[in-house]
């Protein structure tokens, strides 16, 4: 394993060739990849899109390639690497994240135009102290949802939130489970301290609280004690002080993998066998509730999170932000997995808004015992926001704008004319700081070239005006004789 939680395994993609895992993301449903033809770039890409490489491999399963015949040496001088600066390594990694049509690591507001008022909403949003810490994000396809929702999440690291991201998905998330959703939120987490490592899931916050002398006895909120953060804590503390004994135990290290899957929700009907275990093991004595896959529970993931949301306060983060992307999948359940999915979606909205801002007696409450007296949220401040996004003409857009009122929606509207030419402005400018040998009589051309994109109808999507202005630049930089200095 890499130091950032990479791999160091090779993977072929169909179109971006080879490429090194240099982080496990979505846990496992996404790999972070730094293809070899595109140096500096690292592209979040789903994992069933990758195949394994091996140093006699092809992709996994398949047959052993036959050793390639040597090529004839044609020169014993290796091209030196060109050293660039850290300013300059930004602005090549953004052109290529921009010739791919992904959405880059980092300098993504170098080239976001037509947002200003979404951009002011979300820092409102994230920046605010009164609790109200709810958007949605409704746009068509093509007009930037993932992109502000990419934009929310810089916003937010830059600003001291843990954020977790999860796409809602009929296998792996579906809206009406509330389970799946928390354990795709939970293991999502990334960190404003630790950014570059990629999704670490909740280990990180169990960690330092254990470690910490007033929170290693659990999460309290005034009197009340969470019934699973709480117990987490305390195992962690002593997971982590048998590990500094024996740090070769493969039991202990098992352990501490299989408390993190419990407190992630990714391990379903493990609860008493770890507890078993631990209690083995540790001297550490508390209860390991079970996480349960049932979609009657809502209120105590809802309960969960904003416990996640706390514990991260008394961490030293701002709190925890939640993105919810492409819920419109909302629409394509049936009646009674839609009413689940808008139980699911009401509890994570009364946790991002002020206290009493929504009613939730019409949520049902399930489990038994403790699990059922549970509260939908722990604690009464407000250290949870959440951005959801949708395309217009869903239901989920219907639910959205009758439960969060027109004040909480940014609406995208498609690019005129006059964003086009800004964003394809801001992509020359960063062109020509990375490659300053390009003319800057090129800008006529392209203006012209973009107004032709415009009027025949070719652009789609501000994606598609990127990859066209890319490649249209880097045309004109391998063919420099067409604007060289003196030509017309």
């Amino acid at each position: 394993m890499t130091p950032d939680g990479g791999s160091d395994k090779r993977v072929r993609h169909q179109s971006y060739g080879e490429g090194t895992v240099t982080a496990v993301e979505r846990g496992g449903m996404a790999l972070r990849v730094r293809f070899d033809r595109y140096p500096g770039l690292e592209v979040s890409l789903p994992a069933r899109l990758l195949r394994l490489v091996g140093a006699d491999e092809g992709a996994t399963g398949g047959a052993k390639r036959k050793p390639r015949a040597k090529a004839r040496a044609t020169s014993t001088i290796a091209a030196k690497p060109v050293r660039l600066s850290p300013e300059d390594a930004v602005r090549r990694q953004v052109l290529e994240a921009v010739r791919l049509g992904v959405v880059p690591l980092r300098g993504l507001l170098a080239y976001t135009v037509g947002r200003d008022e979404e951009i002011e909403s979300a820092r409102s949003m994230l920046e605010g102290r009164d609790g109200d810490r709810c958007r949605a994000v409704l746009g068509d396809y093509g007009t930037g949802k993932t992109h502000l929702l990419e934009l929310i999440q810089h916003i937010a690291l830059d600003l001291g939130w843990v954020v977790g991201r999860a796409w809602l998905d009929p296998q792996e998330a579906p809206p009406s489970k509330p389970r799946r959703v928390y354990a795709a939120l939970a293991r999502s987490f990334v960190y404003p301290d630790k950014h570059e490592a990629g999704e670490l899931g909740l280990w990180p916050l169990l960690e330092q609280a254990a470690r910490d002398d007033e929170l290693q006895n659990g999460l309290f909120d005034s009197e009340h004690r969470h019934a699973f953060l709480a117990p987490a804590i305390r195992y962690a503390r002593g997971l982590l002080d048998e590990l500094e004994q024996h740090p070769e135990s493969s039991e202990l290290s098992e352990l501490q993998i299989l408390l993190t899957d419990w407190i992630e929700g990714r391990a379903t009907g493990v609860s008493q066998e770890l507890q078993r275990r631990l209690h083995a093991n540790v001297a550490v004595r508390d209860r390991v509730l079970a996480l349960s896959d049932f979609g009657t529970l809502p209120r105590i993931y809802g309960y969960m999170l904003s416990g996640v949301g706390h514990l991260a306060r008394r961490c030293g983060y701002r709190g925890v932000l939640l993105l919810l992307d492409e819920t419109e999948l909302f629409s394509n359940l049936d009646l009674e997995a839609r009413a689940r999915a808008v139980d699911v979606f009401r509890v994570l909205m009364s946790a991002a808004l002020p206290d009493e801002a929504m009613d939730l007696t019409s949520v049902r409450k399930g489990g038994r015992g403790i699990i059922r007296e549970l509260p939908p949220r722990f604690g009464s401040e407000g250290n949870l926001a959440l951005a959801l996004a949708a395309t217009p003409g869903s239901a989920s857009e219907d639910f959205l704008r009758e439960t969060l009122g027109p004040e909480r929606v940014l609406e995208l509207r498609r690019f005129g004319k006059a964003q086009f030419r800004e964003m394809g402005d801001r992509i020359l400018d960063l062109y020509l700081q990375a490659y300053p040998a390009v003319n800057r009589r090129v800008l006529a051309a392209l203006e012209a070239k973009a107004d032709q994109w415009i009027a025949t109808g070719a652009l789609s999507s501000p994606r598609e005006f990127g990859r066209r202005t890319l490649d249209f630049l880097d045309q004109t930089r391998h063919a420099a004789a067409d604007f060289a200095p003196g030509r017309a």
